[in-house]
């Protein structure tokens, strides 16, 4: 930036300082005025020429002209002698000596203009130099595309030409790499900007102050040879992306993966719990998605190896940690592509076939023609948490028998019963696919409860027929309806989905046995 003592040492204005202010203010602008109260029009750092036209020699409102001043943030007072006053009033010297205002002297015969035009080259010539720095650390970064330089020395060469911190961000949310102040200037003013078209690599600048111009040129700069970096060679990009979509299929199968896990990436910790993660939806858009750059966990995405449930309808999977941020962006991908999903149950990365299991169980929910047809896309989103399910804890059971443990066995290890293993008491099970339902829960009134079981019995001894259980029961059939999805809600259950309704049979069997 121009300041006050570049302006001063110009020896053909003659300029002399009265009295200096905190530092050296740096110039934005100048302004010429008579006016008392100039402070509204200004932005902070002009130049204010006057001659003093408005206030007599020794006026007392030139304290008011001079904190107007002050709290507009400008740089400097120049004075013009000889036109109205022949010397700088003394109230303004004692003025700007209070507010700590930079006062200089303007000659006679030198005109306001002379010290506009050098104000004005002066600004030019630092613009100049801005733009010709701006325009090497951006020669300098693009000789670093071409010599490969790792993310973290681009990095540093945008910070240092823009005095910036910053950090490349994958698509995880983890850091990459960073300057050194990244982590304690992130809490505060953070903008991202995206590396590819789908974004999944952002460079995030820190700083509470604005990006001059050539800041921006800078950044938009060091962005294209990250990005071109980052993309690098498309033939190794799908060789890894392929590794990682067959470590996640042998996951997902049960299969003993973990060992080819930590070889395929030893520096990335593996989570101790994670979701399956079923993405439906257009074959183009399943395509997209699995293409999409990722760095980290988001690796584990494998392609489905189900029979496709409709036309035109393609099955992926992610396996994703169980964490809230982690599932956030794996629904904003997929929203992104315009795909449902069904959440997998939360199981050790050890088990994940369960979660994967749980999740199948669900993908009859979902439409196999919104995908296609329905505009705009809102994705389906369905969570397949169980509370206990029933048919899972009996597969669970032949599990751990296959696996030597017997029919006690637990699947922690543990010795306990936990109510969700297959060695936990029918009643604990049936309660907790129940709920309220159930004949042991007292959070409904019992002639509620019993009326609701009931219903639910009158429902599956007539095979599902609503007329029929209506009659049975002596209700009307909009009764019958109405008591249904009372039912649904508090089961958290379908008796629209198979599974559902044999785990609701089950549970009120096993009641039925063990009361």
């Amino acid at each position: 930036m121009a300041t006050l003592s570049q302006l001063l040492a110009l020896p053909d204005l003659g300029l002399r300082l009265v009295q200096a202010g905190p530092g050296d203010p740096e110039i934005s602008w100048s302004s010429t005025t008579e006016l008392l109260d100039l402070g509204g029009y200004l932005e902070g750092g002009e130049i204010i020429l006057t001659t003093g036209l408005a206030l007599s020699f020794d006026d007392p409102r030139w304290r008011d002209f001079v904190a107007s001043l002050n709290r507009a943030r400008v740089a400097a007072i120049g004075f013009g002698v000889g036109v109205n006053h022949d010397r700088i009033p003394p109230p303004l010297t004692r003025a700007t000596s209070e507010y700590r205002v930079a006062l200089f002297e303007i000659p006679l015969p030198v005109p306001f203009i002379a010290v506009t035009k050098a104000i004005a080259a002066l600004l030019r010539s630092d613009e100049l130099r801005a733009a010709r720095s701006a325009l090497q650390a951006q020669q300098r970064l693009l000789d670093g595309a071409r010599g490969g330089r790792d993310p973290a020395e681009i990095i540093a060469s945008i910070a240092q030409a823009t005095g910036k911190q910053l950090a490349l961000v994958g698509s995880d949310g983890a850091v990459l790499a960073s300057t050194a102040g990244f982590a304690a200037a992130r809490d505060g003013n953070v903008e991202r900007v995206s590396l590819d078209g789908d974004g999944a690599f952002q460079l995030a600048v820190a700083g509470d102050a604005p990006l001059t111009p050539e800041g921006h040129a800078v950044i938009a700069a060091g962005s294209m040879v990250l990005g071109l970096g980052l993309r690098g060679d498309r033939a190794e990009e799908t060789r890894e992306r392929e590794r990682w979509e067959r470590l996640t299929a042998a996951l997902l199968r049960g299969g003993e993966a973990l060992g080819a896990a930590r070889i395929l990436a030893p520096e990335l910790p593996l989570p101790d719990r994670v979701r399956a993660v079923a993405v439906q939806g257009g074959a183009e858009n399943i395509a997209d998605w699995r293409r999409r750059p990722r760095s980290g966990l988001d690796r584990l995405i494998a392609p489905g190896d189900e029979a496709p449930r409709g036309p035109g309808i393609a099955l992926a999977w992610q396996l994703c940690p169980d964490t809230e941020a982690a599932l956030e962006r794996a629904l904003a991908t997929a929203a992104e592509h315009g795909l449902d999903v069904v959440i997998g149950r939360s199981e050790s990365i050890s088990e994940a076939v369960l979660s994967r299991r749980s999740a199948s169980a669900r993908l009859r929910s979902l439409s196999l023609t919104a995908p296609l047809y329905a505009q705009p896309r809102v994705p389906e989103i369905v969570r397949a948490d169980r509370d206990a399910p029933l048919l899972e804890a009996l597969t669970d059971l032949e599990r751990a028998e296959e696996r030597g443990g017997g029919p006690g066995a637990s699947r922690s290890g543990s010795g306990t019963a936990d109510p969700a293993s297959p060695d936990a008491p029918p009643r604990a099970l049936s309660a907790r696919v129940l709920g309220p339902l159930s004949a042991h829960d007292e959070r409904l009134p019992a002639p509620e409860r019993r009326l609701l079981r009931e219903t639910l019995r009158a429902v599956f001894e007539t095979g599902g027929q609503r007329g029929p259980a209506a009659a049975a029961l002596g209700i009307h059939r909009n009764t019958l309806r109405d008591r249904i999805a009372r039912v649904e809600r508090l089961t958290g259950r379908s008796l629209a989905d198979p599974d559902d309704r044999a785990e609701l049979w089950f549970a009120l069997r096993l009641e039925d046995l063990t009361s």
